[in-house]
């Protein structure tokens, strides 16, 4: 597609809903779930446990906790509305694993995990396209940056691979007439947000200092994630809570599994945990973006939606501080926080860096 049918014009008007409101909140998005050809819920992930130890609220029927498609239209529509209910500006699809720009898309899950991304980004446009839906949904890509992307070539260089992403994004996300177009997809500083997850200077070193062809990498605002520190969109995040940055900070309930060393296990603590990174994100001048990680990662426990962790053994139950099970207390959460951003930025009691 020419680089003119490219919606960079007034694009700061797509960053999010309402700038008044204060910052805008991106939440990061696993896609990776299928139920066939295989059962990707009960494949192992390393410590001997699975994502099938949760059970996700799929529906608004009480009870309706449960495995699901992550490309089924009527979970992705019931998750999406309660997505937009809490004020939420952004998805950031997690599709780290490869797959993009012909980087390891010999086939395999991580393929599935794009597909499905792909059907969410459809129900966005759906959602957004019904005029009843005051709250707009936008939608943003995480690539990865890393050896497993280029089969562990150690002569392969990282920013050719942050290249050929951003090719793939920019003709099959960002212009996607099905996904919407450029207006549904996020914008951050008059251009669409592109995020690497790998090294940690994918960017600031591999990027910078790449000598070969930067024209679709060029038309991205290209960041990094890795372990939540200065600057960093995600992914794992550290016990000491939010890393304070004028642009972005990450929130989280916790991270990782009780049998991982390394990086090292972050508790819930009944919610506290997740609860002091949002109060020190409210306690200094407000970023532009507050990353929360994440909705449903349930490989490496950083899930905030509803669901039942009753069999969850690898990680801490999700129970309120007299041990009474709450599968929304994280939603819950949720959403209590970003109302009080919101309520205090505008009553001025908060300012943005």
């Amino acid at each position: 597609m020419d680089e003119k049918e490219t919606n960079f014009v007034g694009s700061d008007e797509i960053r999010g809903n309402d700038r008044e409101r204060g910052p805008d909140v991106g939440l990061w998005y696993c896609s990776y779930y299928f139920l066939s050809p295989y059962d990707l819920w009960d494949m192992p992930y390393g410590y001997g446990t699975s994502a099938s130890q949760y059970k996700p609220l799929c529906h608004g029927a009480p009870g309706d906790f449960r495995k699901y498609d992550a490309a089924d239209p009527d979970v992705i529509d019931f998750h999406l509305k309660q997505i937009a209910d809490a004020k939420i500006d952004f998805l950031l699809f997690e599709l780290s694993p490869g797959g993009l720009g012909g980087h390891r898309a010999e086939g395999g899950w991580n393929m599935n995990s794009i597909a499905n991304a792909r059907e969410v980004c459809k129900r966005i446009k759906a959602q957004n396209d019904n005029g009843q839906n005051k709250w707009k949904l936008k939608y943003a890509v995480c690539g990865g940056c890393h050896p497993d992307v280029w089969a562990n070539d150690p002569d392969f260089p990282p920013g050719s691979c942050i290249e050929d992403t951003a090719r793939d994004v920019y003709g099959s996300f960002l212009n996607n007439p099905e996904y919407g177009g450029a207006e549904n997809y996020y914008h951050l500083n008059g251009h669409p947000l592109l995020v690497f997850w790998g090294y940690p200077d994918s960017i600031s070193n591999h990027w910078a200092n790449y000598e070969g062809d930067k024209t679709y990498g060029s038309r991205f605002s290209l960041r990094p994630a890795n372990g939540c520190q200065l600057g960093e969109y995600g992914w794992n995040i550290a016990p000491t809570g939010p890393v304070i940055h004028s642009e972005v900070e990450v929130v989280s309930p916790g991270w990782g599994h009780y049998a991982r060393k390394s990086p090292p296990y972050v508790h819930r603590r009944n919610g506290d945990f997740y609860k002091e990174c949002w109060e020190k994100v409210l306690d200094h001048p407000l970023p532009q973006i507050v990353m929360i990680a994440s909705f449903n990662d349930y490989w490496e426990n950083t899930a905030v939606w509803t669901a039942d962790t009753t069999n969850l053994t690898d990680a801490d139950k999700w129970e309120d501080k007299d041990g009474q099970p709450n599968p929304s207390m994280y939603w819950d959460m949720t959403k209590y926080y970003i109302g009080k951003m919101r309520s205090e930025f505008q009553l001025g009691k908060k300012k943005t860096s």
